[in-house]
């Protein structure tokens, strides 16, 4: 999350200056719009103040689930680079007792392992994001 205390309290302080300008320079005999518009102003730098004072008190709690999400995710990764491994094993096997019966090209028993691969991890990695 990017920090924007610095945009945020300039843009405040320039509202509040803009209100007391227009509250010094106002000559007419009605309602004040200068006032509304500092009210603004302070609410804005007040608002600023304190999502920048609470932002900084979760850095350390932002950075320990960062930790345990990259831990999360090597662990996916393992499991699913396991259960691809395991089923290649069991593919090329398969494939090396059929070609014993039937002529497969080469390009074409390549092209399945490829497609096979893909959809077998695009599925398990879906599954252990959703069970884990």
């Amino acid at each position: 999350m990017k920090n924007l205390f610095i945009q945020r309290f300039l843009f405040s302080t320039l509202v509040i200056i803009v209100g007391i300008i227009q509250i010094i320079l106002d000559t007419s005999v009605g309602f004040n719009f200068g006032y509304i518009i500092v009210f603004l102003g302070g609410i804005l730098l007040l608002y600023s103040t304190i999502s920048y004072i609470t932002s900084r008190k979760n850095k350390s709690l932002e950075k320990e689930l960062a930790k345990e999400y990259d831990e999360r995710d090597a662990l996916i990764d393992g499991k699913v680079a396991r259960f691809s491994m395991y089923i290649l094993i069991s593919e090329i096997l398969i494939l090396m007792f059929l070609t014993n019966f039937v002529v497969i090209p080469t390009n074409t028993a390549l092209f399945i392992v490829l497609i096979s691969l893909i959809i077998i991890e695009f599925g398990s990695r879906k599954y252990y994001n959703h069970f884990l």
